[in-house]
């Protein structure tokens, strides 16, 4: 099957400069996510994971810059658009799904009102036609007594309702692409199991995810198709399946190594190797090196 590609990050250079020091934080980042599928993003905290999905969103940090490279959403040329662009695209073409649901949402206004912002703004709705979509929503994502849930606010659900909150207005306008940047990992184990599976049906309707984590359980579980980033650069990349079965990259065959493996009850965990962490840390200080000196 060929999959339409929904977001293409070509050749991706992005600079954080801050008190006249220029840190490179991604380098060369290549990464295609198709529709109807789900690609993860795979690697440690500091990876350049979460800078990625801030370049996708038009969210960089005020002293970051793109110096190279492309990002195609949808087909279209987003790599310098402006603020006000960016926000006629987010919820519609573009959306998120956040690590902590209970910080993603406000905390001093009912859900009811946080959903109907989003359909408002991007769908015109309004009146009883506002709230049946409310309620849709809601049950489409498998809440429990949503009528309830629309009334009250986000410190009254369980995170794993805060989450399914959360999923419903990243879904609200089918966007095209939806990131997930650790969508699980402040849920206990079932409830993880729920928002995966939710997930997925983000991908069977037809939306391409990018799923943002650590977790290569996660990855096995739910992606199609995985990249592995440390120091800002894609290390390897391909099938998950292929990935896991034949890891090309050294970094790629540790962290697999700490990984707990229920399929082979004699699997041994290894900590990941000190070594060839400082090893990637100093190729990429030379990497940066290099670049200050074009």
């Amino acid at each position: 099957m060929n999959e339409k590609p929904v977001l293409e990050i070509e050749d991706l250079h992005v600079e954080i400069r801050t008190a006249g020091r220029v840190s490179r934080v991604l380098r060369g980042v290549n990464l295609s996510v198709g529709s109807g599928s789900v690609h993860a993003l795979v690697g440690e905290s500091g990876g350049g994971k979460s800078m990625v999905t801030r370049a996708a969103t038009g969210l960089l940090p005020r002293n970051a810059y793109i110096v190279k490279g492309r990002i195609r959403l949808a087909g279209e040329d987003v790599t310098h658009w402006n603020e006000r662009q960016w926000r006629s695209v987010r919820g519609t073409m573009v959306s998120m799904v956040l690590q902590d649901p209970l910080t993603a949402l406000n905390p001093v206004r009912r859900i009811d009102s946080q959903i109907a912002d989003v359909l408002r703004r991007h769908r015109g709705l309004s009146g009883d036609a506002l709230r049946r979509e409310m309620l849709a929503l809601l049950e489409r994502v498998h809440m429990r007594d949503p009528q309830r849930v629309l009334s009250q606010y986000p410190h009254e659900l369980s995170g794993g309702m805060r989450q399914r909150v959360v999923i419903a207005i990243a879904w609200a306008c089918k966007p095209q692409l939806i990131l997930c940047d650790e969508p699980t990992t402040a849920l206990d184990v079932t409830v993880q199991k729920e928002v995966l599976k939710l997930i997925q049906e983000l991908a069977s309707e037809g939306q391409g995810v990018l799923l943002v984590t650590h977790d290569l359980g996660v990855v096995a579980k739910l992606a199609r198709s995985m990249s592995v980033i440390h120091t800002g650069r894609i290390l390897e990349e391909g099938a998950v399946a292929d990935v896991y079965a034949n890891p090309q990259h050294d970094y790629t065959r540790a962290l697999l190594s700490a990984t707990p493996r229920f399929d082979r009850p004699g699997h041994k965990l290894r900590p990941v190797d000190d070594e060839l962490i400082a090893r990637l840390m100093a190729e990429a200080e030379q990497l940066d090196l290099l670049e200050a000196t074009r």
